[in-house]
């Protein structure tokens, strides 16, 4: 069976007031609160499942392993199969 896990990338931007802010482009609909409220982080979706994993930090560009399972991967199922581990992840 395939875990319903998937990749997903957010933006940031620097506050000055606040330093380094994660932004879900998601939005808002009904069920998510996905609001710009700083210092408050309101994402999409948190975590709730075990596997389930959230970057510490913040990337100017895609992770490799991402990039990777992405470019040679032909479909979902494989890429469902072949995620990569996010070690260090909280």
């Amino acid at each position: 069976m395939i875990a319903s896990y998937c990749l997903h990338g957010l933006n940031a931007v620097y506050l000055k007031k606040f330093g380094w802010y994660r932004i879900d482009p998601r939005g808002n609909k009904e069920g998510v609160r996905a609001e710009f409220d700083p210092p408050n982080e309101h994402l999409a979706f948190e975590i709730r499942n075990e596997g389930e994993r959230d970057l510490d930090g913040f990337y100017s560009e895609p992770l490799p392993e991402v990039v990777q399972v992405l470019s040679s991967c032909h479909d979902f199922k494989e890429v469902a199969e072949n995620l990569p581990d996010a070690k260090g992840a909280k």
